[in-house]
């Protein structure tokens, strides 16, 4: 009777373990896994259109300042070169001293004009990320997702996986 049962146990134990081992694979075919290129997705939105053209604005107003100062900054120091030999020694460190002070000025500028453009993308591609992440979960929910993942961390994905479109689609017509 022993080994009657024995048997009967290590049979089931068999059954089970196998049908663990081919369940797995037919039950993952059926998720569906979407992937969304986010650099894509964001840049080629409406609003996301819209921020770079105004950060390409910014930008070109920014640069034309800098553009400026470092023609002032060129234009002290050809001055200070052509003119050291002929000037008086208080007169030559007078122009020393300016022609440092604008250099300065000019490295804070462009300083503060990077960290400028650093906060300004931030400020407009924030908004639109968060919004973008909602509208992707919701597609999700909807269509029964398991798992959506941005492109750059996948290392295979089929063209049919991608749903970037989509998201783009569906943001355009939420947020015009």
């Amino acid at each position: 009777m022993l080994r009657h049962a024995r048997a009967w146990f290590l049979a089931c134990l068999a059954l089970l373990l196998l049908s663990a081992w081919t369940a797995p694979p037919a039950a993952w075919a059926a998720d569906k896994i979407g992937v969304v290129n986010m650099d894509q997705a964001v840049n080629e939105c409406k609003q996301g259109k819209r921020a770079q053209a105004e950060l390409r604005r910014k930008a070109s107003k920014l640069e034309a300042e800098l553009k400026q100062l470092g023609a002032e900054v060129a234009e002290l120091r050809k001055d200070l070169e052509n003119t050291a030999m002929l000037l008086k020694p208080e007169a030559k460190l007078a122009k020393e001293r300016e022609f440092e002070r604008k250099a300065r000025r000019f490295n804070d500028r462009k300083r503060d004009a990077s960290q400028e453009m650093r906060e300004a993308q931030r400020d407009s591609f924030s908004p639109i990320l968060q919004r973008m992440s909602d509208i992707i979960r919701r597609i999700g929910a909807k269509s029964g997702y398991v798992l959506i993942t941005e492109s750059r961390t996948a290392l295979y994905y089929p063209k049919s996986s991608d749903i970037t479109l989509e998201v783009i689609a569906a943001y355009d017509k939420q947020y015009p």
